[in-house]
């Protein structure tokens, strides 16, 4: 807990793969840097919101083969990796970077308490239907948009990620849907002012009585968006730069 006010910004989605090809990033490191170079020069804290990396497209899949990706995908980024290591960075994971919760100190959940504001942070896929139901098969899924940027038919992976986004756009907007009666209900058990996920993709700012629930869209191609949250102000912003 902070007893002074704080500024935070919260960004995800990144998906840094072990090749440029590999993933859908498409950022310059030294681009991406000095857009951070920015974020520390506002913000006291940057919480990174799960999904940095790309770690389920290796050619086997399971644990080895996450940590490969892993490890490429640091020794192919080295200043990002390095600066998300270190203050004023906080890292949770996501669903396809999860093995970084054993490799690099990812939490699960991230709270901040500053000034009597208290901001939760979570992935959010831990509220996906298809994850919960069958995650193995969503797994596999991921998997197979990996191999087929291997062979060279990168149009057709980005074809169906795209539907899958729109697929949990629709879910994130829609009241009742999964992910903001989670997010509201995470409100009242945390006893939070603001609930803050990723996920989705889709930058989203629902006020209810108890809070906001707030989503922070995507680092992902070549975007800059992310939420920033004033504690002094009681603000909470969606931004893209």
């Amino acid at each position: 807990m902070f007893t002074v006010p704080m500024r935070i910004a919260a960004l995800s989605d990144l998906h840094i793969g072990a090749r440029p090809w590999m993933d859908e990033f498409r950022h310059t490191e030294a681009g991406f840097l000095r857009f951070l170079d920015d974020l520390e020069g506002r913000f006291d804290a940057i919480v990174l919101v799960g999904d940095v990396f790309q770690t389920d497209h290796a050619l086997l899949p399971g644990r080895r083969g996450a940590v490969r990706q892993l490890m490429a995908a640091q020794r192919r980024l080295p200043a990002l990796a390095e600066r998300f290591a270190r203050p004023p960075y906080r890292y949770i994971h996501g669903n396809h970077d999860a093995i970084a919760r054993d490799h690099l100190g990812a939490e699960e959940t991230h709270e901040i308490d500053a000034d009597g504001f208290r901001v939760f942070f979570i992935h959010g896929h831990q509220f996906d239907p298809l994850f919960r139901r069958v995650e193995p098969l969503t797994r596999a899924a991921s998997w197979f948009t990996g191999r087929l940027r291997f062979v060279g038919l990168r149009p057709v992976a980005q074809w169906f990620e795209a539907n899958d986004i729109e697929i949990k756009h629709r879910r994130f907007h829609h009241p009742e849907g999964p992910y903001l009666r989670a997010g509201r209900e995470l409100l009242r058990e945390r006893a939070a002012d603001v609930v803050v996920m990723g996920h989705t993709h889709v930058p989203v700012r629902v006020e209810y009585p108890e809070g906001w629930v707030v989503n922070s869209g995507s680092c992902s191609v070549g975007q800059r968006m992310y939420v920033a949250i004033d504690t002094a102000a009681r603000s909470v912003e969606l931004r893209r730069e």
